[in-house]
């Protein structure tokens, strides 16, 4: 059987505000709400348009869970950035109720945008009683925070005025015991080479894409070493951006922003974003989290 190729001419929108049109072949067409990965990141169509070459418009991929409970009641979560391991239709996790672990499946899946007219992906969650067998999946960090983690009512405000203000979270976790590895973020940061970095990460930390790549890899670095020192400061220091709580021995960070914040030189979720996205607070030894590596989650 022959295979059908589409082809479109695919321009994407990036948190910076930039925009960047290529050429798309996809092995089935393509709706608002799907998802398409390029240079590394994924993306949702927010847009089709139909002309001499169809035309996909594209911007940063996001989701957000709804809880929904068994007596109808429903919880938001916040906006998440999509990435490897994100949650999709089918996929079960563990939450925490009054201290006992319960189990969860995204059992609907719906493209929506939010009051900024921006798109994600609404995923709605019911309980599937897991537990009952044994069965327990992965921890949903964002909702376990909210009954689980000391200071747990400072956490779950603070979750429920991002949710409700309709800013994205990113959580972030080191081991119990840890400490961060500063110096090796940094000897991380000084051993990145151009091919590593996607065009994404270039343009949040300030490249200008349209001009020679000589001084874009300088760029990235500099921008990535003020964001480490700027983030390990905060975390050390008065938590003036990045919040912090306990969580079963480990702790928790996390930041909060809009879509502009991302690339924002100056706002604790840029740092975080970027820092993230490039690598380097994993080489320190924070876990970017949903599903934290943390002992004793169970």
């Amino acid at each position: 059987m022959s295979s059908v190729a589409w082809e479109y001419e695919v321009v994407t929108v990036n948190r910076a505000g930039i925009e960047r049109a290529q050429p798309l072949v996809l092995a089935s067409e393509p709706q608002p709400g799907t998802l398409v990965t390029l240079d590394g990141r994924d993306w949702l169509v927010d847009a089709v348009e139909e002309g001499e070459t169809a035309r996909v418009v594209a911007k940063p991929a996001r989701y957000r869970l709804r809880l929904r409970h068994p007596d109808g009641l429903e919880e938001l979560g916040a906006f998440r950035r999509m990435r490897a391991g994100s949650p999709r239709l089918g996929h079960s996790f563990t939450t925490t109720e009054d201290g006992v672990p319960v189990s969860w499946e995204v059992i609907e899946e719906a493209f929506a945008h939010d009051e900024q007219d921006e798109p994600f992906l609404d995923l709605v969650a019911e309980r599937d009683y897991g537990e009952a067998e044994g069965d327990l999946p992965d921890h949903e960090l964002e909702h376990a925070l909210g009954g689980s983690a000391e200071g747990s009512d400072t956490a779950g405000d603070w979750i429920a005025e991002a949710t409700r203000s309709g800013l994205s979270v990113e959580l972030v976790a080191l081991e119990p015991d840890e400490a961060p590895d500063w110096e090796e973020a940094r000897r991380y940061i000084e051993a990145l080479s151009l091919d590593t970095i996607a065009d994404d990460l270039l343009e949040l930390c300030g490249v200008d894409t349209s001009s020679g790549e000589a001084t874009w890899l300088e760029t990235v670095q500099a921008r990535l070493r003020e964001d480490l020192d700027a983030f390990s400061a905060d975390v050390e220091g008065d938590h003036d951006e990045i919040e912090e709580w306990d969580f079963h021995d480990g702790r928790v960070f996390a930041s909060v922003g809009s879509v502009a914040d991302e690339s924002d030189p100056d706002r604790g979720h840029g740092w975080m974003c970027r820092l993230l996205d490039a690598g380097a607070l994993g080489a320190a030894g924070f876990a970017r989290v949903r599903k934290p590596e943390l002992e004793g989650l169970d």
